[in-house]
């Protein structure tokens, strides 16, 4: 794996820690050569939401924001909450993208820390048209470094309701370990799914 981060310079007089902080989340590129993978930007607006209507069949069953109206506008409105989570240090969103064409692929992400216990959720998907080409698994494998090397995490989730078999042969391919099965653990929209908990260590 390659972890490119931005080159480190210090801030100037009265720089504004968020500001420096949100840079720097701008800056930050992972990539293993094949996919590159950096925060969401608002110039992704479009191709997240052509994306996502792509792929909207496969969305819809699993994940909680996914809707059949899905408009460019809800892409734009999480790129700008992804952007803040980012600086706040709360969630790292990423988008991944192929080097060689620069198409966007999908997202893979860190969020519901607990940073008592230095864990959290890994998160992800893929558009259709990708799927199958091991583009997600090289994706989560460097959020998955990158969560242990440099925010010092020991631990990573990954819940996958019991039929999102797609989702669980990623985790598996990370290495993963199944843990168990929680039950009614996944609400997506009216429905309440038992999900398989998969875990990573460091």
């Amino acid at each position: 794996m390659i972890r490119v981060t931005p080159e480190r310079t210090k801030p100037a007089g009265g720089t504004d820690p968020r500001e420096r902080i949100t840079a720097v989340a701008r800056a930050l590129r992972l990539t293993d050569g094949v996919v590159e993978l950096r925060a969401p930007r608002r110039a992704d607006a479009a191709e997240v939401y052509a994306a996502v209507c792509e792929s909207l069949p496969e969305l819809l069953p699993w994940m909680v924001w996914a809707n059949p109206d899905y408009r460019e506008v809800e892409a734009a409105e999480w790129i700008r909450r992804a952007g803040r989570a980012f600086a706040d240090g709360v969630e790292y969103q990423f988008v991944v993208r192929l080097v060689e064409s620069g198409e966007l692929l999908g997202s893979v992400g860190l969020n519901a820390f607990d940073r008592l216990n230095r864990w959290a959720n890994l998160g992800y998907w893929i558009r259709t048209s990708q799927q199958g080409n091991g583009f997600i698994t090289r994706a989560a494998a460097l959020v998955t470094d990158f969560a242990f090397s440099e925010l010092g995490l020991g631990r990573l989730e990954i819940l996958a309701a019991v039929e999102n078999t797609r989702s669980q042969a990623v985790a598996e391919r990370l290495g993963a370990l199944r843990e168990g099965v929680a039950r009614r653990r996944l609400r997506v929209g009216e429905a309440v799914q038992d999900a398989v908990v998969f875990s990573i260590v460091n």
